[in-house]
């Protein structure tokens, strides 16, 4: 497989990791690194996990009820670091309490990746959020600051 298309891959588990609620997947993507994102740095893969569980409403399903959409990556790759900038879109959707499927935050993924014997693995991924919607059903109740928001685009 292609140094592109591994990057790739990571890029798209990630997403799908945490749309399915698995936070222990996502932490197991950044084993020896870290997210950074408004007013939070999450670093080791128990921490990632647990943060994301106590961060995001997760429903009976088992999920977030969410669709992170990654588009319009990027990708620098050298000999054993690169860097990927691709736009994310965060479409939810609650039935159960009548918030119909909509976008609630725009933003932009700046991945770095480091290959260590021959495998690629993410060593940072900062979240920098630039449109903001309805997110009183993504985000637990007093996880999110919006002037911390506001200030991160």
């Amino acid at each position: 497989m292609s140094n592109e298309q591994q990057i790739l891959n990571l890029i798209g588990q990630y997403t799908h990791y945490l749309d399915q609620g698995n936070f222990e997947k996502v932490g197991e993507l950044f084993a020896d690194g870290k997210i950074i994102a408004p007013g939070n740095v999450m670093e080791g893969k128990e921490n990632i996990a647990r943060q994301l569980a106590q961060n995001l409403q997760v429903y009976a399903d088992g999920t977030p009820r969410t669709a992170h959409v990654t588009t319009n990556t990027v990708l620098d790759i050298q000999e054993e670091e690169a860097t990927a900038v691709s736009y994310l879109t965060i479409f939810q959707q609650d039935a159960e309490r009548d918030f119909p499927l909509q976008p609630v935050a725009v933003a932009r993924y700046h991945d770095l990746f480091k290959k260590t014997n021959g495998k690629w693995h993410f060593s940072v991924r900062e979240l920098v959020i630039t449109l903001v919607g309805d997110l009183s059903h993504h985000a637990a109740p007093n996880t999110i600051d919006p002037k911390t928001i506001e200030n991160n685009g």
